[in-house]
């Protein structure tokens, strides 16, 4: 018998709620030896009298254990394949838990099975999601695999697809047997898995936490179709790609494994150890961090997920003290498909906590769903009480008749927004090319939406308001603007992710984001944030100018999602995208990272938005460095500083030379980046050039941009946040840019100064903390 789990009358008695004895806060007895015998002499007292006359309980050919994962012993006889530095290792159903990555980890045993005596597998599981795979129909998905010993139509499988179905098939004589489990596999809870095959009886029964799910059928003495591969967790036999990726292996964290040499009986089953209390699949489900310790790319500071794949971030919004995040999401790999909503709340906008993703794809029939090749970007509204998620739902239908794409609409009753109900489609894109990405706002009893659209002429917005007059409430489309939008698009093929707030003093800014056509990722016009300033009439939006301002001084940073903090204030974070190959992304394990918060304000010409570091970010200043010390710069660089991964850099200039800063600097020379700042002509400027060693890094490596004097005044004040591979740039809190840059060398944390001309600056410079 397993000597890990107390004994079924235990279970019986016991506190199951979740966190309780075995969670997160009373996990005391750490010590893997002291723990076992303490559970086996819980098992003896409480199963004693009845193993005396109960059927014994066979030795099992293989039991995985982690407990001393941690301590870098691998189970016996197990191998755990990862790309990162050392499996991960998390707490577990009891004492320790291996967690897979999702996309690089798997394990492997060598499992002698008998084909004629059959037997038990037994396993438990924490899914954070289902698989990943290719967008394709159902009937074109490649399942992953829990458990599978599988290899040329032989041997085992137990799977589960893109949709948490699931269930066994195992090859015999008999022909394939499989058992489909009736309901959907659960997420982020401990489930035990228990298989038995009793080629005797031609029996398959499988099990989910003690109770029998199904049994298959097939010959009383058949003979099982083993394979010789090894047995293998979290890793399907037949694997689906995606550029260098493999999309389809398995999210999760697993214990306590052993396979028995025969099919035990229904009375071993029930007798089959389970823990007192259920344990806590939260704290299982964390990405520790060891698996990224040693990325001296990743952000520190910056908001983003735990790992894996992000995108554009949308939904900001504050329900009482709470702000909450919500974002494009493949929680299984470095990769895109299948889009989630993430979520992560903040009381700060600075320590941010992950929450289990808001919406993922589902089915609502055997085969189809409304959204099942993707949850889209789209926006948050709270209204009576309730808030409101509305988002892009993408499927295989036509692209009419099953809202293909389509706006469709959740609801969510809880405070803290973690709970969802789907309410299904409620937009079309009928008169459309294309769409996606609702906006909404309301003014007096007037619901308005906006989607960026592909319009006959090119990228636009398409406009509707909410009727009530009828029994059941529509969108109606209606005009927003009498400027046509090609007159306002800049050759792009769809506008993404728009924004339409007010600024004060009666101007209105309207935010889009164009992309294909003419505009490219790594071209001219460039990939990147527009906007517009006008007025609106409650029914049209006039701008003062037809050809829209970027957003930022050079392109980088998009897609920003927009709240309003306690005082009214704007507050906007958008994402600052790769520029590295996915090569580089899929040994890294995480792509993408969400800007610092920024503050939106209204520019004193009345036409022109300003950006400010947003004021919460002071809190992750440590100890300054330098404070209000003046420094004398020329034509020959100082070294300011090194060793810092995540700094704040503030440059109070007292002239107008041109000034040069080199981030990310090796000792050597060999790797810098460079920003230039030019208050003469009125520029600023990125060279990457030498930027990286790594031939992995995308372009462009040079990028130029306008600074406005007129609107943001003359460069007097620079403020430049460094943090791994992100660089915020603020100047005058009033204009700003954000890059990316990857420096190979771990000594390539330098910082230089200097100036054209001989001129002295104010220099303030702070470390910056983790957030808690």
């Amino acid at each position: 018998m397993p000597d890990f789990f107390f004994c079924t009358s235990v279970k019986a008695s016991g506190d199951r709620r979740p966190g309780a004895a075995h969670g997160a806060g009373s996990r005391a007895p750490r010590d893997p030896d002291v723990y076992r015998w303490m559970r086996l002499g819980m098992a003896f007292i409480c199963l004693g009298a009845r193993l005396a006359s109960a059927q014994p309980m066979p030795a099992p050919l293989l039991a995985l254990n982690f407990d001393r994962l941690a301590q870098g012993e691998l189970p016996v006889g197990a191998t755990i394949h990862t790309q990162f530095r050392a499996p991960d290792v998390v707490p577990g159903v009891i004492g320790s838990a291996w967690r897979t990555d999702g996309f690089s980890s798997y394990t492997q045993a060598a499992l002698p099975l008998d084909a004629h005596a059959g037997f038990t597998l037994s396993l438990w599981l924490a899914l954070e999601s289902f698989p990943s795979d290719r967008e394709v129909p159902v009937d074109e998905l490649s399942p992953s695999s829990i458990a599978q010993q599988s290899q040329d139509g032989k041997g085992f499988d137990l799977h589960v697809d893109a949709f948490g179905r699931w269930g066994f098939r195992i090859a015999t004589s008999a022909g394939m047997l499989e058992l489909l489990a009736p309901q959907r596999f659960p997420l982020r809870r401990w489930v035990q898995v228990i298989v038995s095959v009793d080629p005797q009886a031609g029996l398959v029964r499988l099990y989910q936490d003690g109770a029998l799910l199904g049994t298959a059928s097939g010959q009383p003495g058949m003979r099982l179709l083993l394979s010789a591969v090894p047995l293998t967790l979290a890793a399907p036999a037949i694997e689906a790609r995606i550029l260098d990726f493999i999309v389809n292996r398995l999210n999760a964290a697993y214990d306590e494994l052993a396979v028995y040499p025969s099919a035990l009986s229904v009375e071993q089953i029930r007798r089959l150890p389970v823990p007192a209390v259920a344990p806590d699949a939260e704290a299982s489900l964390v990405v520790p961090a060891t698996r990224f310790a040693g990325d001296t790319q990743r952000p520190r500071v910056h908001p983003m997920p735990p790992a894996n794949w992000t995108n554009e971030p949308h939904g900001l919004i504050r329900v009482g003290n709470a702000w909450h995040l919500f974002y494009q999401r493949t929680p299984n790999g470095p990769y895109k498909t299948l889009m989630h909503w993430g979520h992560m709340t903040s009381t700060d906008l600075v320590s941010w906590k992950h929450l289990p993703d808001a919406l993922w794809p589902e089915l609502q029939t055997e085969d189809s769903g409304f959204d099942m090749k993707g949850i889209w970007s789209g926006h948050v509204i709270e209204d009576g009480g309730k808030a409101f998620a509305f988002y892009t739902s993408v499927n295989h239908g036509d692209r009419l008749s099953a809202a293909n794409p389509g706006v469709a609409m959740a609801v969510s009753e809880d405070p803290q927004l973690r709970h969802w109900r789907k309410l299904g489609p409620v937009l079309n894109s009928q008169g459309l090319r294309d769409f996606r990405d609702p906006f909404l706002w309301k003014e007096g009893s007037t619901w308005h939406m906006l989607v960026g659209a592909a319009l006959e002429s090119g990228g636009g917005l398409q406009h509707y308001v909410l009727d009530r007059s009828q029994a059941r409430p529509q969108w109606k489309p209606l005009r927003f603007t009498d400027v046509a939008w090609r007159q306002l698009d800049n050759g792009s093929e769809i506008w993404e992710m728009p924004v339409f707030v007010p600024l004060g003093d009666g101007v209105w800014l309207l935010l889009a984001n164009p992309i294909g056509g003419k505009v490219s990722k790594y071209g001219e016009p460039a990939t990147r944030a527009v906007y517009w300033t006008g007025t609106w009439s409650g029914d049209l939006f006039t701008p003062f100018d037809r050809s829209p301002k970027p957003l930022d001084l050079l392109p980088g940073h998009l897609a920003p999602t927009v709240g309003r903090a306690a005082d009214g204030s704007l507050r906007a974070i958008g994402i600052v995208d790769e520029r590295r190959t996915p090569a580089a992304q899929l040994r890294a394990g995480w792509a993408h990272v969400f800007s610092l918060p920024r503050v939106w304000t209204l520019g004193p010409d009345r036409r022109t938005l300003g950006q400010a570091p947003a004021p919460e970010l002071r809190a992750l200043r440590d100890d300054p460095l330098r404070t209000d010390s003046a420094l004398a710069l020329d034509e020959h660089p100082q070294r300011l500083a090194s060793g810092m991964q995540a700094y704040e850099l503030q440059l109070d200039l007292s002239g107008t030379a041109p000034v040069t800063m080199d981030l990310m600097a090796s000792p050597d020379g060999g790797e810098f980046t460079r920003l230039r700042f030019d208050p003469e002509q009125g520029s600023v400027s990125v060279d990457k050039t030498h930027a990286s060693l790594s031939a992995e890094n995308e372009g462009p490596l040079r990028l130029q941009g306008h600074y406005d004097r007129a609107a943001f005044g003359v460069m007097r004040r620079l403020r430049v946040f460094v943090d791994g591979s992100v660089v915020d740039v603020f100047v005058n809190d009033a204009a700003a840019y954000s890059l990316r840059s990857y420096p190979t060398l771990p000594a390539s944390t330098g910082l230089r100064l200097s100036s054209d001309r001989p001129m002295t600056a104010q220099v303030q410079l702070w470390p910056l903390r983790p957030p808690p």
